[in-house]
C-alpha cells in the first residue's frame, strides 16, 4: 500500500520488515516474493544496487524452489534493468489492464484470510494466462494487472482465456471473480520493465470503462486481429485525452 501510494522510503521499512517475519516463521517462496517487491520500492529511491541485489537473492530463492514462472519474471525484471541503464526505447505493443470488479465490497464480505487465498488464486491463473499467452507482466496495480503483448492477436486471445478460466472456476466451485479487461495497441516509451505514454493511458482508461466479464478493445487493437467477433463500435471520451477513442467488445462467450 505504501509503494502504491507513492511513499517508497517507508516501503522499504516494511518490506524489510515483512522479509524478516516470513524467514522466522520459515517460508522462503514469501521471503523471495517480498524482495521483487523491495526491489521495485528500491528502484523508486534510487537505490539501484540495492534492487539489484534483492533481485539476484529472489531469483535464486525462486530456482531453489523451481517456482518457474517467478524465475521468468525475475530474468526479465533484471535484464530491463541493465537495458533501463542504456535510456528509453520506444516499442509498439498491445497493452492490457485487468482489474476485479467490486473488490473492496468482497474482500470485506469474505474477510481477509479467504480474500487473501482467493486473490492469490487470481494472481497466479492471471500470470499463468499471460505467460502462456506470450505476454510481459509489466506491474501488478494491486487488484489486477498491467501487461504487455506483442501483437494484439496475442492480447485479445489471452484476455479471452482469463474470462473463460474465471466461467471454469464458477463453474467447479461456485463463485468467481468478476473481471473486466481493457486493450489498446500503440507505440509507447520503454525504460527497463515499465511502459509510459499516451497509449498507456488510454489503455488503462479504456479498462476502466469496461463491466465486469467485459473485454473492451480499441479500434487500434482490433485492426491488428480482425478475426475476433465484436459488438459495436462506439466513440468515447477518456479523461486526459482530447481526440475521442473508437472501441468495442469483444465477444467470447
Amino acid at each position: 500500500v505504501l509503494a502504491a501510494e507513492s511513499e517508497a522510503p517507508a516501503a522499504v521499512r516494511e518490506l524489510r520488515a515483512g522479509i524478516r517475519g516470513w524467514r522466522e516463521v520459515g517460508s522462503p517462496y514469501e521471503v523471495a516474493r517480498a524482495r521483487v517487491v523491495l526491489s521495485h520500492a528500491l528502484r523508486v529511491v534510487s537505490n539501484e544496487d540495492d534492487a539489484d541485489l534483492e533481485l539476484q537473492a529472489a531469483l535464486d530463492e525462486f530456482q531453489r524452489l523451481g517456482a518457474r514462472i517467478d524465475v521468468g519474471i525475475v530474468e526479465r525484471e533484471l535484464r530491463d534493468a541493465e537495458d533501463r541503464r542504456s535510456g528509453p526505447l520506444t516499442a509498439r505493443k498491445t497493452f492490457m489492464f485487468t482489474d476485479i470488479v467490486g473488490s473492496t465490497t468482497l474482500a470485506e464480505a469474505l474477510g481477509d484470510q479467504a480474500w487473501e487465498r482467493l486473490l492469490r488464486w487470481h494472481d497466479d491463473m492471471l500470470r499463468s494466462q499471460m505467460a502462456r499467452g506470450g505476454g510481459e507482466v509489466v506491474n501488478s496495480t494491486g487488484d489486477g494487472f498491467f501487461a504487455a503483448f506483442e501483437s494484439a492477436h496475442a492480447g485479445i486471445d489471452c484476455a479471452i482465456s482469463i474470462q473463460r478460466a474465471l466461467v471454469d472456476h464458477r463453474g467447479a466451485t461456485g463463485f468467481a471473480l468478476s473481471v473486466r479487461i481493457g486493450l489498446h495497441t500503440a507505440e509507447a516509451n520503454r525504460r527497463g520493465a515499465d511502459y509510459s505514454g499516451k497509449g498507456v493511458h488510454i489503455a488503462a482508461r479504456v479498462s476502466a470503462l469496461a463491466v465486469g466479464g467485459q473485454i473492451l478493445a480499441t479500434s487500434q487493437a482490433l485492426a491488428e486481429a480482425r478475426d475476433f467477433r465484436v459488438g459495436d463500435v462506439r466513440l468515447v471520451t477518456v479523461r486526459g485525452v482530447s481526440d475521442p477513442v473508437s472501441l468495442a467488445s469483444v465477444v467470447w462467450e
